[in-house]
């Protein structure tokens, strides 16, 4: 007699969900019994993210799903990176949702903080993780719900009143940054190289706004021609502080940018 195979076909994601019908964000025990233990955890090297995807494809063609579902084959993509290394994405969504909301958020700030660097195999795998969560719609659903009972935020007077929201820095206003820029910071944002409306990209066009305004108060040069024995005697007193804040803007443009990732907030 012939055996009969049973090929599963489509395997969807099965949310833990409680007594209400809400997603469960706290991890379950298998996931408790990983993130607890360190000898299950696994720490071999991360894979390329074209290995991972060709493993993925064979788990589905041998079960019988569909390769044409991107969300599908994404499921079976082995995570290359933190405590859960080693399962399936789909694994993750079944057995971490809280871990799964606090990656989507940390990645959301790093982005627009312009500090997030995609660079390296676990990363690959982790925007891959990302785009596999938040294309099912109980994950956005969820986000939605989150975002709506956290507190609005202050609305600031004005620009001068933003908080920098990033860094060591990220306590202070824009305006304390620009009055201290004696120290280099503000030059140092200014010189950057910015995701566009990313929080250092909004900082770096208000610096440059402001010096902008102070570049226009600047009074045009005297004609040396014209100068009295009373103007003279004036513009010598004033050139030691122009030569003083020319010395400090060679110190503040040779800082290296180091120096402030390493300042402690104020």
């Amino acid at each position: 007699m012939k055996r009969l195979t049973f090929f599963p076909g489509r395997m969807k994601v099965c949310f833990r969900r409680g007594a209400s019908g809400f997603l469960q964000q706290d991890p379950s025990d298998q996931a408790k019994r990983i993130k607890d233990n360190p000898a299950l955890q696994d720490k071999s090297p991360p894979q390329k993210e074209e290995l991972v995807k060709n493993n993925a494809r064979t788990v589905v063609l041998q079960r019988g799903g569909d390769l044409s579902d991107k969300q599908e084959v994404l499921g079976e993509y082995i995570i290359q990176f933190g405590k859960y290394k080693g399962k399936s994405f789909r694994w993750l969504l079944e057995n971490d949702v809280g871990y799964t909301l606090y990656l989507i958020k940390k990645v959301d700030q790093e982005e627009k903080a312009g500090v997030f660097k995609p660079e390296g195999h676990s990363k690959a795998s982790l925007l891959s993780f990302l785009e596999y969560s938040r294309s099912h719609q109980e994950i956005e659903d969820l986000l939605k719900y989150v975002s709506s009972q956290q507190p609005p935020a202050l609305t600031p007077s004005s620009e001068d009143d933003n908080l920098v929201s990033f860094g060591t820095r990220a306590k202070d206003t824009w305006r304390g940054i620009w009055d201290s820029r004696a120290d280099g910071f503000a030059a140092f944002v200014m010189g950057k190289e910015c995701i566009p409306n990313s929080r250092m990209d909004k900082l770096k066009k208000y610096l440059m706004k402001q010096q902008a305004l102070l570049d226009s108060a600047i009074p045009p040069a005297i004609p040396v021609m014209s100068l009295t024995p009373t103007a003279t005697s004036t513009i010598a007193s004033v050139l030691p502080v122009m030569e003083e804040d020319e010395e400090l803007e060679r110190l503040m443009l040779s800082l290296s940018p180091s120096r402030f990732l390493s300042q402690p907030s104020k």
